[in-house]
């Protein structure tokens, strides 16, 4: 598929682009892995009926294609991200964080990749940015694995592609290698004017130093770090929420939490961050990236989690 995508990225218009490479993952939607899983997780979570349940996993499976058909007309020069419409909803409270030239720590979750580019536009982030991750998959054993590479391993050579076009200065600090990761973080934060990007809702070891069970999303129960709370806490900087997705006319869209400016409890900082993040998976399930599980439903009309 990479093969077909990336040429077409090239030649093709993007609206035909994104319905190819939809097409493409339909075998996919149709095995019983992923495909099967996906389809039960989805009528299970979101009580639709088999269409409907079919066709929101048949998305979320293509999700991670469509990024890589955008990241490649991005780094071959077809789309200039830097024109990209940007929205931004509830931002007064992070307009004066740029305003001020102040440190600070996003706290977003794994949703679409291509919305997360835009993060480095200087009209969303002011000074430094640094986007704290993990490595990509080298190799693809499962079919989630090559999901990820596909989509994960693009995005961190895009989006510092974006970053060059945009003339932000940019970093990558990659959290498998501990508390060097930590001390690098520390220092970063403790200059002016560095923006941290933290997906907080990335999988943790249970029972591990630093590491809580909550329920998240359509799991009974799942291991988080307490690290961006602990981060903000020792770095005396302010720590924000953040979920972006693109429309289908290509706007992205950042609705912005009110800034903590100062933690206290770590866990309990943690659910608050957290809980926005699994609100926006009920709300946008197809454009997140981790698995979702079976065992909760979401009640659309309560917006939350049951």
């Amino acid at each position: 598929m990479k093969g077909i995508l990336a040429p077409a990225a090239y030649v093709l218009p993007e609206s035909w682009g994104l319905h190819l490479a939809k097409l493409l993952v339909l075998p996919l939607a149709l095995l019983p892995n992923p495909g099967g899983q996906a389809y039960r997780s989805m009528k299970r979570l979101f009580g639709g009926g088999r269409y409907r349940s079919f066709r929101m996993a048949w998305s979320w499976i293509a999700d991670p294609f469509l990024d890589f058909f955008v990241f490649q007309r991005v780094l071959n020069g077809r789309d200039d991200v830097t024109k990209w419409k940007i929205v931004q909803r509830n931002a007064e409270g992070v307009a004066r964080l740029r305003e001020a030239g102040q440190s600070f720590i996003i706290a977003t979750g794994h949703f679409q990749r291509t919305a997360h580019l835009a993060v480095v536009s200087p009209d969303v982030t002011h000074g430094t940015f640094i986007q704290s991750t993990l490595t990509a998959p080298q190799r693809a054993v499962r079919p989630l694995d090559y999901r990820m590479q596909i989509q994960f391993g693009t995005m961190l050579k895009v989006i510092t592609f974006a970053s060059s076009k945009w003339k932000r200065p940019f970093e990558l600090v990659y959290t498998n290698a501990g508390s060097s990761a930590a001390r690098q973080l520390l220092d970063r934060l403790g200059k002016p004017g560095s923006v941290v990007s933290i997906s907080v809702d990335a999988p943790w070891p249970r029972g591990v130093s630093g590491s809580f069970s909550r329920p998240f999303a359509g799991m009974r129960e799942r291991s988080f770090s307490t690290g961006a709370a602990r981060l903000a806490k020792l770095c005396k900087c302010p720590i924000v929420t953040c979920v972006c997705w693109r429309e289908d006319d290509g706007t992205v869209v950042f609705e912005w939490g009110t800034p903590i400016m100062s933690v206290g409890n770590e866990i309990d900082t943690m659910n608050h961050l957290i809980d926005v993040v699994e609100k926006a998976v009920g709300e946008r399930p197809i454009h997140y990236v981790l698995d979702l599980g079976q065992e909760r439903q979401w009640d659309p009309h309560l917006r939350r989690w049951q």
